[in-house]
């Protein structure tokens, strides 16, 4: 229900802090990893200039890069001997090089890129540099996210066209085989992002607060992933920032509702250098041009800024410091049935995280540091609420191959969090009329939690490869241990198929609010996860077809309680099947783009509310979403001229239908009396978004790009809720609020 989403809204979840733990048992794994090649160098045209968003590749492989808009660009390969990158474009014959490649070695390339004199079609092209990876990821990088329509240049949204996602709303949130977005941990470079959304909701919030060329890498896993991404129930996003620059630029940008600025300056060629982006949101004035300024009495407005420093000490040794603050402040009108007023948030985070990186005697090692502040101000009816944590994090990574066939890696973790609740809060969840019974809160306490994993990984024949790791946490609050052992399994059928299997044990700790002693329960023991998958797996050249199904009991689950507040009583599984189809290459071929589809069965036990009365059913979660299509389509028209189109289509998410109502409060509000909880299921979301681009180079290696995009092609009033009276007699339908929108801008780059 709508009220009882925007309780919890008020409870953003924190991470929980921690002290280090012991190391873990050993045992077989996947595939080899031995200590990888560097590949670094540019791309020019005839004339010298810089060439952006060339793919290459280092041929009959997935690995290689895109080149950013200096022409540069940086890989890691783990293919040795004799090998042969090649960089291809569009237009353009394609460079080859021959190298020889030795474990730990940093090559230098410059490659050539002159206009082809043959037709376009006919250009040679070779496997496309994006790579779905191990059985359970799929691997994304900067140019996927901004080319992508309807993601709005957002690593989450363009995240959310990958199978396994499904579309409870428009959205950020990640929501994962039938899981919510507290279940999937966010990780940049080794820190856990602890509030990783702008404008903070139940369902995760309007946009990510990563921007995605702040961002070198992506990895997203929906399940089955392995001992080192540590313990969510349900999915892992890790990301990397950005290495060092290797040329001067400047960017500018200037949309319809923010403008930025960037800067990457090597300020010792090879030993330091600088990155720094600064954004500004003021989308007032996109709401006035798309005509839905009155729903907000503030219109959602912040900022961001990120400054990095990259200190590369040795060939193999590097410092990188990576700063990151954002603000952002809304008011919107909220009608519900015990409140019908305004809702007014401000919330500020920073991140500051040091990574080291070396190879010390054949080990890599990567250590990090880490500092998450978070601080909220969250006002509605009797809600008013003063949240805040601030999360410290050390981490080690060490891993080494130790044969040819074998490897092992190895690492520990330690967070502390010390945690504040100022305020009111409801005491019945839905009821937010300003008359109604609250809790009183003004706390301040702290939690501890210690991880440490081993995994070993091994190819004993050339057809099988294997995983197996083990980890283990320990939680202050909860004061258990929990020991998680994993196992993946890969058999090639074929040079291009492979069948993969994945088990493995998966612990989450509530979230810190729901230990405190006024409306939580200081007695919550850890939420537990079984996560059993089945895949295939084939790519050739452009294509790349795969096909997962799983199921995944959950056990000990947060449950609201009337006596107890909260318990861990609840239960539930997931089960389902994921198919995703990719082809072509973003800026190689004339057409690229997926096809994601994802089937859902999820139960879940849930509270039903019979006024004052509260009983328990089995039934579909709140992110049941049976059927998830999602097709992405990208187009290269004519020179640089782009197009793309984003068609979405899922089932309609289970809700509980309100059968009847209890007055309280001499009248002044009602207690719902609710029906079996999700019997009924909201009509499907559709949603066509569109986008066009012109890229245009100028002078000495500048460029300037426009862009324009339509979200919601046909307006569709896609329904998010129902919406009921104050004594709940009648029902209506809350639709989107974005319905057709216009966005267009502008981005300028300059090189020297």
């Amino acid at each position: 229900m709508f009220a009882s989403a925007h309780w919890f809204m008020f409870f953003t979840k924190a991470s929980i802090t921690t002290f280090l733990c012991g190391l873990c048992f050993l045992t077989v794994v996947q595939a080899q990893i031995p200590e990888r090649a560097v590949l670094l160098g540019e791309v020019v045209d005839a004339g010298g200039l810089p060439m952006p968003f060339v793919n290459v590749q280092i041929t009959g492989t997935t690995d290689g890069a895109a080149t950013q808009r200096d022409g540069r660009f940086e890989f890691a390969t783990q293919h040795r001997g004799r090998q042969v990158i090649q960089a291809t474009m569009i237009g353009f014959e394609p460079a080859k090089r021959v190298l020889h490649l030795a474990p730990g070695d940093t090559v230098t390339v410059r490659l050539v890129l002159r206009e082809a004199l043959i037709a376009l079609d006919e250009v040679e092209v070779t496997a496309s540099a994006y790579s779905t990876g191990e059985a359970e990821t799929a691997t994304l990088q900067s140019l996927e996210v901004v080319t992508t329509p309807g993601a709005a240049a957002d690593i989450f949204r363009a995240i959310k066209t990958f199978p396994g996602v499904s579309m409870v709303d428009e959205g950020a949130g990640l929501f994962v085989r039938g899981g919510d977005v507290s279940e999937t941990v966010i990780l940049l470079d080794q820190a856990t992002l602890t509030h990783p959304y702008k404008f903070e909701s139940p369902t995760g919030g309007v946009f990510g607060i990563i921007p995605p060329f702040m961002v070198r890498g992506t990895v997203f896993s929906s399940g089955g992933f392995p001992a080192r991404y540590g313990n969510a129930l349900s999915a892992v996003l890790s990301m990397d920032s950005q290495n060092m620059p290797q040329q001067q630029n400047y960017s500018f940008n200037l949309g319809l509702a923010a403008a930025s600025l960037g800067v990457n300056v090597p300020v010792v060629p090879g030993k330091l250098g600088l990155r720094f982006t600064g954004n500004r949101s003021f989308t007032e004035l996109m709401f006035r041009f798309n005509g839905q300024h009155d729903q907000f009495t503030i219109s959602p407005r912040g900022y961001d800024g990120n400054l990095s420093l990259i200190y590369q000490y040795s060939p193999t040794g590097r410092l990188k410091f990576f700063n990151f603050t954002t603000d952002d402040r809304l008011g919107v009108h909220v009608d519900q049935p015990s409140f019908d007023g305004v809702y007014r948030g401000q919330t500020t985070s920073w991140l500051h995280n040091v990574q080291w990186i070396d190879i010390y005697k054949g080990w890599l090692v990567q250590t990090s540091a880490s500092l998450n502040r978070y601080a909220a101000h969250q006002q509605m009816g009797n809600l008013d609420l003063e949240p805040g944590d601030d999360t410290y994090k050390l981490r080690t990574d060490v891993e080494r191959a130790s044969s040819e066939r074998a490897s092992i890696r190895f690492g520990a973790e330690a967070e502390r969090t010390r945690s504040r609740f100022r305020g009111t809060v409801p005491f019945q969840e839905d009821i937010l009329d300003p008359a109604a019974d609250v809790f009183e809160l003004d706390e301040v306490y702290s939690a501890t939690r210690t991880g440490a994993y081993a995994e070993v990984e091994m190819k004993p024949t050339r057809r099988i490869a294997a995983n197996t790791g083990v980890r283990t946490d320990y939680h202050s609050l909860a004061s258990t241990v929990v020991v998680d052992p994993r196992i993946s399994l890969r058999y090639a059928l074929s040079k291009n198929t492979d069948v993969r299997l994945a088990w493995g044990l998966y612990h989450q700790f509530p979230a810190p609010f729901e230990y405190n002693t006024a409306s939580g329960n200081p007695a919550l023991g850890p939420q537990r996860a079984q996560h059993f998958i089945a895949g295939l797996s084939h790519e050739r050249d452009l294509l790349m077809l795969r096909l997962e199904a799983y199921h995944k009991p959950y056990r000990n689950l947060v449950l609201r309680h009337p006596e107890f507040n909260h318990t861990n009583g609840g239960e539930g599984m997931a089960r389902g099947i994921d198919v995703f189809a990719k082809y072509g290459a973003f800026l190689r071929t004339r057409f690229n783009g997926w096809m994601a589809y994802s089937f859902l069965e999820s139960r879940r036990v849930q509270r039903r509310h019979l006024g004052r009365e509260v009983v328990y059913e089995r039934a579909p979660s709140p992110f049941d979403i049976t059927h998830n299509l999602t097709i992405v389509a990208k187009f290269r028209l004519v020179g640089f001229l782009s197009s793309g189109l984003t068609f979405r289509h899922a089932t309609g998410r289970p809700v509980t239908p309100v059968v009847g109502a209890l007055a309280e409060g001499n009248g002044s509000y009602f207690l719902p009396i609710e029906g079996s909880v999700g019997s009924e299921r909201l009509p499907d979301f559709r949603r066509l978004d569109a986008s066009l681009s012109y890229f245009f180079r100028f002078g000495e290696g500048h460029d300037i790009t426009f862009y324009f995009s339509v979200g919601n092609v046909f307006n569709q009033a896609n329904v998010i809720d129902y919406e009921y009276s104050a004594d709940y007699t009648e029902r209506g339908e809350r639709t989107t609020n974005y319905r057709r929108f216009l966005y267009f801008g502008a981005t300028l780059n300059l090189n020297r």
